[in-house]
């Protein structure tokens, strides 16, 4: 995790659910092709002295938002020229002999907080992103970017900052033809669900063999 120099807020970010893979989604398909397993990211808050500081969960308002990666976790890639007959999304940017742009991600890029217990009954805070949609296929990483949101008018003046990042293990994205399906939903992402986060559940998994997965 890469961090800021916040004054009051020392965060230590962790990816406790990693995404995995996921087939190429379009816009305006029924059907969702979310990334899988929903990924989570829990946010800690310490002290100068490395304590952790579980009151200040509650005195501050966090968000967090994730942005496409290549593989290497150094380009972004949440938009890219636009391939013949696909429609670039709306308000993308062109001038005059300039080749269109279309969105590469979509779905709900950004997580509020959700305070909940892991699978050992402990509370926390976690970020939970169960709607990203990919257009290409490719290898990719998710960078998931911490905010604090202003509490008061007199802080509303102040800039947003991005208080730290960190940055998930590479996921794959398939064409329909190469995937090899979607798996049953983690222990993790069932607890949360039960708690009301809105990450919708499979009982059963449709996945092909861990090879062909990583094929």
């Amino acid at each position: 995790m890469t961090a800021s120099s916040h004054t009051d807020v020392v965060p230590l970010l962790s990816i406790v659910q990693q995404p995995k893979r996921a087939r190429v989604g379009q816009l305006g398909e029924r059907e969702k092709r979310v990334v899988d397993p929903c990924p989570i990211v829990q946010l800690r808050i310490l002290r100068a002295d490395g304590s952790e500081d579980t009151q200040a969960m509650w005195e501050h308002i966090f968000v967090m938002h994730a942005t496409l990666f290549d593989e290497t976790g150094t380009v972004e890639c949440s938009s890219a020229r636009a391939a013949a007959g696909s429609t670039p999304y709306a308000g993308a940017q062109q001038q005059a002999g300039d080749e269109p742009y279309e969105r590469i991600v979509f779905g709900s890029l950004v997580s509020s907080a959700y305070y909940v217990r892991d699978l050992d009954e402990r509370p926390g805070c976690y970020f939970c992103f169960p709607d990203i949609n990919v257009r290409r296929p490719g290898t990719y990483r998710l960078r998931f970017s911490l905010l604090q949101l202003p509490r008061t008018e007199r802080e509303a003046v102040e800039p947003t900052s991005i208080l730290g990042h960190v940055m998930s293990d590479p996921l794959r994205v398939f064409t329909p033809k190469e995937f090899p399906g979607v798996d049953e939903s983690t222990p993790l992402t069932k607890k949360f669900a039960a708690q009301g986060v809105g990450i919708s559940i499979r009982n059963k998994g449709r996945l092909k063999s861990d090879d062909a997965a990583n094929n």
